[in-house]
């Protein structure tokens, strides 16, 4: 086990233990209960916290874990900021937050957090796009007795849709317009010339693959390339190959006479394919290539196994177009 710098807090002998641990104490944190415990939100595994934090700096971390005596119970990655803490995810690149338990324990992972932000003189929890099964919600409804003003309000929405096992399958839960545009589509793709298809799932096979998606990013639109400033074409690329490395990377291109003209950048984990981000040369938008890349996206995480299909948050008609549901994220604001 890599040396962590914790500190300990609290003495009550029958009460649970607060420990603040580095980004490696998270990890071997991870490593010890990724078996056990639901890790169900890639957001707030360690590699990807320390990867927000290491290059977009969104606040001074706060990685609380929770010990019932020697066995750990919980945790909560935070960041803090004057008297208020929020999660340690930017909302911008983290599309789902929320605190880890072992099964059952998250109210009392809760209330440990909550007294121990109290004792540091933190008046205020500020959790941005929580799911409706958010654990932090159930925890929260069960709480006795419950913090002082707590506000919940919509934030975003989000999509996702079940793949079944085949292709076929999967237009057939589409409606009949959208179902007939999406071969339309694809028979129209062949007269651009020799079509392929390709993901990237390791290091060793990425080579220029990173530079060509973030040119593609860059070249959509006048606000993606805003937003793919040097901070964030570093997030990126260190958040690509810790991908790789994990096994969850599926970095695809959609190439026309051997050359990519859409990309998009997704991750598998425990059986869901998620569409983190995209880009397309614009000189192809009228072969509907963004589309096209998002689509063939999605064969290819059935012929995966995958069993679902998250295109993450924000209201972009495709998703809804493609069969994904809507759900509503939220926002939850807390005087404690």
């Amino acid at each position: 086990m890599r040396a962590n710098r914790s500190r300990h807090h609290g003495s009550a002998a029958l009460r649970p233990m607060v420990r603040i641990e580095s980004f490696d104490g998270l990890h071997d944190l991870w490593i010890q209960t990724r078996a056990t415990w639901p890790w169900p939100c890639l957001f707030v595994l360690p590699f990807w916290l320390e990867n927000v934090h290491r290059h977009l700096r969104t606040g001074e971390p706060h990685i609380v874990t929770v010990h019932d005596g020697r066995t750990p119970i919980g945790c909560m990655p935070l960041s803090i900021g004057g008297s208020t803490a929020r999660f340690l995810g930017a909302p911008e690149v983290c599309d789902y937050q929320d605190l880890i338990s072992a099964p059952g324990r998250q109210q009392q992972v809760l209330e440990t957090v909550l007294a121990h932000l109290v004792g540091q003189g933190i008046r205020r929890l500020d959790l941005r796009t929580l799911q409706p099964n958010a654990l932090v919600l159930e925890a929260l409804a069960t709480i006795s007795p419950q913090p002082g003003n707590t506000e919940l309000s919509p934030d975003e929405v989000a999509y996702a849709a079940l793949l079944p096992d085949s292709w076929e399958g999967y237009l057939l839960q589409l409606d009949g317009k959208q179902r007939h545009e999406v071969r339309r589509k694809l028979r129209r793709l062949d007269n651009l010339g020799r079509i392929g298809y390709r993901c990237i799932d390791t290091r060793a096979a990425l080579g220029a693959a990173v530079d060509a998606f973030i040119a593609l990013f860059r070249a959509n639109r006048p606000e993606k390339a805003a937003f793919m400033s040097a901070a964030v074409e570093g997030y990126f690329r260190d958040l690509i190959r810790g991908l790789a490395d994990r096994h969850m990377l599926r970095l695809c291109f959609l190439d026309v006479n051997d050359r990519p003209v859409a990309s998009v950048l997704c991750f598998d984990y425990l059986g869901t394919r998620y569409l983190y981000n995209s880009g397309y040369d614009e000189r192809f938008e009228s072969w509907s290539v963004g589309a096209l890349s998002k689509i063939l996206s999605i064969r290819n995480a059935i012929e995966a196994g995958c069993r679902r299909y998250d295109f993450l948050k924000g209201a972009e008609v495709y998703k809804k177009r493609l069969g994904g549901m809507e759900t509503q994220l939220y926002r939850c604001m807390l005087e404690i």
